[in-house]
C-alpha cells in the first residue's frame, strides 16, 4: 500500500488527518470522537492505534471494519475488492465511492487429509520428515495446487481454521512456463509459520516469545532451513516487504532484536529489500533493535544444503553497525535509493536520521 492510497481511503471514510511526519493523528469516527490525537495511523502501512482505548497496534483492515461498523460478511461483501488493493480516487468515482477491503476465505482442517506425505523432494534438500510434519504439509494430487508440495496457513486466532495455502511445484525449473510457487488466500494477512499449531501449542510463536528475537525472511525454503537449525523464531514475508498485518504482529511482541535476513543474491534485490524493511521498521522500533544480517550464501536453504553452521557462521557473526548504516546511506543516496524509498521527503528524513546516528556514535 502506498501512502497516498491509504490517505485517499481515510479521507473517503471521513477522517480529518493531522500530519505528524511518519504518521497521521485523527479522531475515532466510529464512536463520534472529538479528540484529534486519539488515533495514530502510520503512513507507510496503515497500521494504527487507538490511544484512548489503549489498543495494541492493529492492521489497516480492522480500522476500516470499525469505521464501517460491522464484521458481517454479507454487509462487508459490498466493499470487497477481489484484488485486495486499496481504491484510488478514480475507482471511488466509478463505484459510488465505496471503500473496498478483502475478507479471508476459511478452509477446514479436512483439506489436510488430502495431502500425501511424499517428502522426498525436501528430504533431498536435507529437510527431515519431522520438520515437514511440523509444518503439516504434503503433496497435492488434485485441484489448483496439483503437483505441488503444499503448506497450509493457519488463522492467528483459531488454529482449527486455515486461511490459505502455498505450494511449490515439484517439477519446476528455469524453463517452466508455470510458476514455481502458487498461493491460495490473501498473502498479506499471513503470519507464517508463526500460527502453525502443534497440538495445543504454537512452537514458532513460543520460540519468538522465549528468545524475544525474530528473523525476517523471504520464503518457506528459508523457513525450513532455519527450523532444521533450531531457529524457529522467524517470520516469512512471502516477498520483499512487510504487510501491515506483519508489522502489527511485530509490535504486539516484546522484542529485543529484529534480524532482517532477506536473500543475499548477486543482483542485490534481497539487500535492497532488507534496507526497505529496515527503513520502514525505524518508524516503529529503536534502531538498536534492528539489524540486517543476510545469509552467508544466496539464502538459508543453500546454507543448509552446504552444511554451514548457522549459529557460528551466521547468527554469531559480528555486525559493524556503523559500517552497515554507512552502506545503507550510500545506497539511499543513489538511484537505487529512490526506488527503495519512493517518497523523497521520507527518504531525506531517514537519511538525516541515520547521519545523525553515526555522528552521535562517534562523539
Amino acid at each position: 500500500m502506498e501512502t497516498e492510497e491509504i490517505k485517499e481511503v481515510l479521507i473517503e471514510l471521513g477522517f480529518k488527518l493531522r500530519d505528524r511526519g511518519p504518521y497521521w493523528q485523527t479522531n475515532a469516527l466510529w464512536r463520534n470522537g472529538d479528540n484529534f490525537t486519539a488515533v495514530q495511523i502510520y503512513k507507510d502501512s496503515g497500521v494504527w492505534r487507538d490511544y484512548v482505548e489503549d489498543t495494541s497496534f492493529l492492521p489497516f483492515q480492522i480500522l476500516i471494519e470499525k469505521t464501517l461498523g460491522t464484521k458481517d460478511k454479507k454487509i462487508l461483501s459490498q466493499y470487497i475488492q477481489p484484488s485486495g488493493e486499496l481504491k484510488t480516487s478514480g475507482t471511488f468515482e466509478k463505484e459510488s465511492r465505496k471503500v473496498k477491503i478483502q475478507m479471508d476465505e476459511v478452509y477446514s482442517l479436512g483439506y489436510l487429509s488430502k495431502l500425501l506425505p511424499h517428502f522426498k523432494f525436501y528430504n533431498d534438500k536435507e529437510v527431515s520428515d519431522s520438520t515437514l510434519r511440523l509444518y503439516r504439509g504434503g503433496l497435492a494430487t488434485a485441484g489448483k495446487l496439483n503437483g505441488r508440495f503444499v503448506f497450509p496457513v493457519f488463522d492467528e486466532n483459531d488454529s482449527s481454521q486455515i486461511i490459505g495455502f502455498t505450494g511449490r511445484h515439484l517439477r519446476w525449473n528455469n524453463e517452466s512456463e508455470f510458476p514455481k510457487w502458487k498461493h491460495v488466500g490473501r498473502k498479506s494477512n499471513w503470519l507464517y509459520p508463526i500460527c502453525v499449531p502443534a497440538g495445543t501449542s504454537r512452537p514458532f510463536l513460543e520460540c519468538v516469545q522465549e528468545r524475544r528475537e525474530i528473523i525476517i525472511i523471504e520464503s518457506i525454503g528459508d523457513s525450513l532451513a532455519l527450523t532444521e537449525n533450531k531457529f524457529l523464531n522467524h517470520l516469512v514475508v512471502g516477498g520483499l516487504d512487510l504487510s501491515s498485518k506483519q508489522i502489527s504482529f511485530l509490535l504486539s511482541q516484546e522484542l529485543d532484536l529484529i534480524i532482517i535476513a532477506t536473500n543475499n543474491d548477486q543482483s542485490n534485490v534481497g539487500l535492497h529489500a532488507a534496507i526497505k524493511i529496515f527503513i520502514k521498521l525505524l518508524n516503529y522500533f529503536d534502531i538498536s533493535k534492528l539489524r540486517i544480517n543476510l545469509p552467508t550464501e544466496n539464502d538459508f536453504g543453500e546454507m543448509h544444503e552446504k552444511g554451514v553452521n548457522f549459529k557460528e557462521k551466521w547468527y554469531q557473526k559480528s555486525v559493524d553497525k556503523e559500517k552497515q548504516i554507512s552502506k545503507i546511506l550510500l545506497i539511499l543516496n543513489s538511484k537505487e535509493g529512490a526506488r527503495i524509498v519512493k517518497n523523497k521527503t521520507e527518504r531525506n528524513k531517514k537519511i538525516n536520521f541515520l547521519k545523525n546516528f553515526i555522528e552521535e556514535t562517534n562523539v
